[in-house]
C-alpha cells in the first residue's frame, strides 16, 4: 500500500509530499525526492505528517492549507484508467 509523508522545506517553509510504501512494522518508507521533484528529503526541517494513506493525505494536506505544493497535492487526485 502507498504511504504519503508531508515534509517542510527548511529554507522556504513550503510543504511537499513524498510517496513511499507501508512497511510490515507499521511504519513507511519515503522517496528521496518529493512528488513534484522540487525538494530533496535532506532539505526537510521536519514532517507535518507521515505514513498516511492517499485519503488521509488529502484531508491532512487540505487542513495544512495553501503552503502545500499544488503539484504534489494534485497527484493525490489523479485517476488512472
Amino acid at each position: 500500500m502507498k504511504a504519503y509523508t508531508l515534509k517542510k522545506k527548511r529554507e522556504t517553509d513550503e510543504l511537499h509530499l513524498f510517496e513511499g510504501d507501508m512497511t510490515d512494522g507499521g511504519g513507511c518508507t519515503s522517496a528521496a525526492k518529493s512528488i513534484c521533484r522540487k525538494m530533496d528529503k535532506a532539505d526537510s526541517s521536519g514532517n507535518v505528517f507521515s505514513c498516511k494513506t492517499d485519503k488521509e493525505a488529502r484531508i491532512k494536506s487540505a487542513e495544512a492549507g495553501r503552503s502545500v505544493c499544488g503539484v504534489c497535492v494534485s497527484h493525490l487526485y489523479t485517476t488512472y484508467p
